[in-house]
């Protein structure tokens, strides 16, 4: 048997299972009949044999029979296969959704049967129902530790290989993405609860942030600006308040430093010095007083110290002589000139007090001084004023005021206290700040007599044509813009110092402003009995 034919056959029995038998038989007596050829050893010329070719064809269709056939029993395997496949898909879901059948309808039957069962069985049935609901939560427990496990090994695999530079496989971290999925879908309902949560607090920290944030309802932001502006109200409020009580005791601290330097005494030595007089000048000379020169040293604006024995009122008292802003200059400064809420006690510009020069006196006083100063609510400055007219006992225990100028001492009997509206543009306008000199007696009386009609408490001090008077003013707030005033006139030399002090009592016919009856009920008769000065 040639070559030819031992290959055909073998190719024919390779492929046997996919042919007929009667076929195969049929092809392998062909083969047999066919004549035996040796091929010659040297072929000197290459010549067509018939046989030859009718074998190639037969080969060629024979393989491509073979093919032909082997690609149709492929695809009919590959057919019966996803057709298996096919099958075994739906067995199951059917036998799935059987099963779910089955044990809904078992559960139903369980239920009717435990609803059907007696009472009593029933605290046993709940214990059983909590053992298998702490089983399934202990299995569920389990699950997520193991899940949480497995994707730990994962990602820690994942991330060696990424520091030992291999270059991680796609399909490793698939399953971690699928853990992670099977992870997350397996606690749906604590993420959604965290998740909620995490919401509820978003909205109640944005709900408790004192600023308007976006997102905010309209009453929120109406809240949250009205709480910003009173807070800052509050505190800037808070700051004034904290500053007021600094300056007011920084004020208080300075002022005690100043009392203590102005009343510390001299040796006697020194004392003489400062107290003589030129033999051979035949004008009065008017020499400093002990410690005087100090206070000038530190502002030269000052004019003496004014003092109410047995009260807080012991300051220096300064005046810008000549100046039109002397009257206000004071009012928010020291005598260091650093600005003070207390402000200072001043003299009016225009008086005149102990204006000396080398010595020798170049003006007469006026015949009116007024002082002026802040009515503070510590009671600093001159707001211990206020209890002549608050206090019955009070100008009885403090009738006298000591003011000192650069080179001489005064004292002065305290005979009134009024209250004045200085805007008020009325018949009962009472100028007392504008009245320094008085061009004649009539002028005086009739200055000193309206004193007298307003005065809140009445004494037996005498005032006098001639008499240097003493005002001392400060702010009160019976009006917008009213004033307490208290008047005094010099002590006279050689009189009694408390003579007609210690008879005070309240005045029954007030004169007020007209500005006050707006209030209360006028009670001022001008035909009333009226004792004046004079």
């Amino acid at each position: 048997m040639s070559k030819e034919t031992e290959e055909l056959i073998g190719s024919e029995d390779m492929d046997a299972s996919a042919v007929p038998d009667s076929d195969a038989d049929e092809a392998t007596r062909t083969a047999e009949e066919m004549p035996v050829t040796e091929a010659p050893e040297e072929k000197p010329e290459e010549t067509e044999d018939p046989d030859e070719e009718d074998s190639e064809e037969t080969e060629e269709s024979d393989e491509e029979e073979d093919s032909e056939e082997t690609e149709e029993s492929d695809e009919e395997e590959v057919s019966e296969e996803t057709e298996e496949s096919d099958e075994e898909e739906e067995s199951e879901e059917t036998e799935e959704s059987d099963e779910e059948e089955e044990s809904e309808e078992t559960e139903e039957s369980d239920e009717a049967e435990e609803s059907e069962k007696p009472t009593e069985n029933a605290p046993l049935n709940e214990k059983i129902m909590a053992i298998k609901s702490a089983l399934w939560v202990q299995e569920d427990e389990r699950q997520q530790a193991e899940t949480k496990l497995q994707i730990a090994d994962k990602v820690k695999k994942y991330k060696s290989g990424i520091e030992t530079g291999e270059q991680p496989e796609h399909d490793a971290a698939v399953p971690v993405q699928d853990a992670q999925k099977s992870a997350k879908e397996a606690a749906p309902d604590k993420k959604h609860g965290k998740k909620k949560s995490k919401k509820k607090k978003a909205k109640k920290k944005q709900k408790n942030s004192v600023f308007p944030r976006k997102g905010d309802k309209p009453l929120d932001v109406v809240r949250k600006c009205v709480f910003l502006a009173s807070s800052a109200i509050f505190v800037l409020c808070l700051a004034l308040i904290v500053e007021y009580f600094w300056n007011n005791h920084y004020n208080s601290n300075l002022n005690e430093n100043l009392s203590n330097m102005y009343q510390e005494t001299k040796p006697p030595k020194e004392q003489e010095q400062e107290t003589t007089e030129p033999p051979a000048e035949e004008y009065e000379y008017f020499g400093f007083l002990p410690n005087a020169e100090r206070l000038l040293e530190i502002n030269p604006d000052v004019a003496g110290w004014i003092s109410i024995p047995g009260t807080d009122v012991s300051y220096p008292v300064l005046q810008r002589r000549g100046n039109p802003d002397g009257n206000e200059y004071y009012l928010k400064r020291n005598i260091y000139l650093e600005d003070a809420h207390a402000g200072s006690i001043f003299m009016d510009y225009r008086n005149d007090f102990d204006y000396v020069i080398d010595g020798k006196k170049q003006l007469a006083n006026s015949a009116n001084l007024i002082i002026y100063g802040h009515n503070m609510h510590d009671y600093s400055m001159f707001g211990s004023l206020k209890h002549y007219i608050n206090d019955a006992n009070y100008y009885g225990e403090h009738p006298i005021v000591e003011l000192n100028s650069n080179y001489r001492k005064y004292q002065y009997k305290i005979f009134a206290m009024i209250i004045v509206d200085i805007n008020d543009q009325s018949d009962t306008r009472f100028d007392y700040w504008n009245q320094l000199e008085f061009a004649d007696e009539k002028a005086f009386y009739d200055y000193v007599n309206e004193i007298k009609r307003r005065t809140i408490r009445l004494n037996d001090v005498d005032v006098k044509y001639g008499d240097e008077l003493l005002t001392l003013s400060t702010c009160n707030s019976t009006f917008s813009d009213g004033r307490l005033v208290v008047f005094a006139r010099k002590v006279r030399e050689g009189e009694d110092l408390y003579a007609g002090t210690q008879t005070s009592t309240a005045n029954p016919n007030i004169k007020w402003p007209n500005s006050y009856y707006r209030w209360n009920k006028s009670t001022y008769d001008p035909e009333a009995e009226f004792v004046p000065y004079g």
